[in-house]
């Protein structure tokens, strides 16, 4: 993972495996955090401090078409 926010750069992605699912998502850029969206699915890193990326603990959501969302628990693996 990026060490702090100038390190990601426009059109990066992240691939997740989770729940027998196997998600490419894009950067999205935000402000407050790093987000990784497809519209469907958001993958977030808040931030420890002003620049560095808190990367222990990642929250995905699952959004709904209804303007709801789940959020699912992140354990990250190498």
């Amino acid at each position: 993972m990026a060490e702090n926010i100038s390190d990601i750069k426009p059109g990066a992605f992240i691939n997740i495996s989770w729940n027998k699912k196997i998600l490419m998502l894009p950067y999205s850029p935000r402000v407050g955090f790093i987000s990784f969206s497809d519209k469907k699915w958001d993958f977030r890193y808040n931030f420890k401090d002003s620049i560095t990326i808190n990367d222990e603990e990642p929250i995905l959501y699952e959004l709904l078409p209804n303007g709801k969302y789940f959020t699912h628990e992140c354990i990250l693996k190498n």
